[in-house]
């Protein structure tokens, strides 16, 4: 049976086409469409132009999954929509497009789909960080000890105070400690994890620079390490640059060049919090979590 799962998130809006092999979810296809639906948060409030634009995007990725022979798609929506007063408005509209039907997920949901979706075994930590928030997930296995679901994004935190010296991602970062260290007390408390995974836009672009590959490949960058040092000399290197030549480093996709020091900061401000010493990134994250739950529903 063939599944897809249509994520709409802060910064892109994805699709992941899988079917279930042998007890394992096996993706055979990653659709990607970035619209940046927090940037369209004002006052409150999506703006027309935002929802239009990630309506359409829903709507065209739903038609993919139908072509590819999908029997069912599910839809999620997270932080931006979460957050928006005319969210409802925004799903209705998406649903009437795509002919779906579209989940609102809390933060701690997303929290946990991301832990089903990228946790290796043992105890594990998932740290996803997306456009509008970052999820922290400690678990042991397939239970789940601890989840947190923080208002700091890349797109969230760079609207707040762009990265463009590196003044500004000293302070980005001291401000992402602070938050974790006053909204995630719980996380903190729970015992250490023995390895953090990372997923999200950050993630695959920080491995990306990292292996000077054009994009984040599975074959060169899924499983890799990368040590905290690295992390911090990425965003340091980053914040010294104009955004024009941030887009001329290999890896670093150039509608990414604004938003990912600001990605990075919130990435070493989580390493140096939870002590972690290197991290492991991966493309799987909470929609390879969402799938992995239906499947385990019907077999």
């Amino acid at each position: 049976m063939r599944l897809a799962c249509i994520g709409i998130g802060s910064n892109a809006i994805r699709l992941l086409i899988a079917q279930w092999t042998q007890g394992r979810l096996c993706a055979l296809r990653r659709e990607r469409r970035g619209t940046r639906l927090f940037a369209g948060l004002v006052n409150g409030a999506l703006t027309e132009q935002s929802i239009r634009s990630s309506v359409e995007a829903v709507a065209e990725l739903a038609v993919l999954a139908r072509r590819d022979g999908a029997q069912e798609i599910f839809v999620f929506a997270t932080s931006a929509v979460r957050d928006a007063s005319n969210g409802e408005d925004f799903t209705r509209r998406a649903e009437a497009a795509s002919g779906t039907r579209i989940e609102i997920i809390s933060g701690e949901q997303e929290a946990v789909l991301s832990y089903i979706g990228a946790s290796e075994g043992g105890r594990c930590g998932v740290i996803d960080i997306g456009g509008g928030s970052t999820e922290f997930t400690i678990g042991e296995d397939e239970h789940v000890l601890g989840a947190v679901s923080l208002q700091m994004g890349a797109v969230r935190m760079n609207a707040q105070t762009p990265v463009l010296r590196c003044e500004d991602y000293e302070a980005t970062v001291e401000r992402c400690m602070s938050m974790i260290r006053r909204d995630a007390q719980a996380l903190l408390s729970c015992p250490a994890a023995e390895r953090w995974v990372g997923v999200g836009g950050t993630m695959t672009t920080l491995g990306a620079m990292q292996k000077g590959v054009p994009l984040f490949d599975a074959r060169l960058c899924e499983g890799m390490r990368v040590p905290r040092a690295d992390v911090c000399a990425w965003g340091r290197r980053l914040s010294r640059l104009p955004i024009a030549e941030r887009r001329q480093i290999v890896g670093l996709m150039p509608h990414r060049a604004d938003i990912i020091p600001s990605g990075i900061a919130i990435l070493e401000a989580a390493m140096r919090m939870f002590g972690m010493e290197e991290l492991t990134l991966s493309a799987h994250g909470n929609m390879d979590g969402y799938l992995k739950k239906k499947f385990g529903e019907m077999y």
